[in-house]
């Protein structure tokens, strides 16, 4: 479903408080899996793991345009607030510029999320999603060869939001993992430092993570062995909480560990819990 107002007014605060005293965001750059993808795996047909079919897309665009939502992403109603045409997903772009339909990449950012990828570069390999690792090459390409304009980058927003699919395979019966839980957040958070430090090196100075929802409450949870069909998952929540931690870390670490960046921290977990909590007051 579409984001509702209050948890979008949340985001939009916490997100644009990193531009507020700067110049006017120009584009946005965006990264992560399904709560962000624009269509990237539609147009990506050997990925399985798809969302261009009825009811997506049906409240605001009218037809499916592989968005994992009934209308616009979190991404978009921030593009929008921002006054900001949405941005075309990688591949689309990247379509459009090899069969010569459009010239140049576009210059309002790009979305870069893939449906069902994770932080770790193996989560989902078997549906052909484009993992985090990949993304980032992606973006690193487009600046090597001049299609991304350097300046531009210093008035970009970056989005990231990625995670929620490592965990949910973590619990799945087949192929465990060789990593505790603990060790395995950990592992997920070595990816995510990494890719922090790779968009400082390729530009980037306004950086919005958001932090991951209540996975253990999701429906798919109850396909899983031992977990509860009538409660939330708790020990996958677990992992979202310290994962979540260590993300609040990294972006509270942002301005000293690369001068001139800012960070903001979307906390989605808090604000879906106090939904979850009070529904009436939001008109749920």
């Amino acid at each position: 479903m579409e984001s509702t107002p209050v948890l979008l007014l949340s985001l939009l605060i916490l997100t644009f408080s990193v531009s507020a005293s700067a110049t006017t965001v120009r584009a946005i750059f965006t990264f992560g899996d399904s709560i962000f993808d624009a269509g990237n795996n539609h147009f990506n047909k050997n990925c399985t793991a798809q969302a261009d079919f009825p009811p997506y897309g049906s409240s605001f665009f009218h037809r499916s345009t592989g968005r994992f939502t009934n209308g616009r992403t979190v991404v978009d109603f921030i593009s929008q607030f921002a006054g900001i045409e949405l941005q075309k997903p990688y591949l689309q772009a990247q379509i459009e510029v090899a069969n010569g339909s459009t010239k140049d990449y576009p210059s309002n950012g790009i979305n870069f999320a893939s449906a069902g990828s994770g932080v770790l570069h193996d989560t989902n390999e078997d549906l052909v999603v484009t993992p985090l690792q990949v993304q980032l090459q992606q973006f690193l390409t487009l600046i090597d060869q001049n299609q991304i304009d350097k300046q531009l980058l210093q008035n970009s927003l970056f989005l990231f939001e990625s995670g929620s699919n490592d965990i949910f395979n973590y619990f799945l019966p087949f192929d465990p993992p060789a990593l505790n839980p603990d060790a395995y957040v950990q592992a997920m958070l070595t990816q995510v430092g990494q890719f922090m430090d790779q968009i400082y090196k390729l530009g980037a100075r306004r950086i919005a993570v958001f932090s991951l929802g209540p996975v253990g409450c999701v429906p798919a949870r109850a396909l899983l062995p031992g977990a509860p069909v009538d409660r939330c998952f708790e020990k996958m929540d677990q992992m979202v909480k310290n994962y979540n931690q260590g993300l609040e870390t990294v972006v509270k670490s942002i301005p000293s560990k690369y001068p001139g960046a800012v960070g903001v921290y979307g906390a989605v977990y808090d604000i879906v819990q106090l939904f979850r909590a009070i529904p009436k007051r939001y008109g749920t």
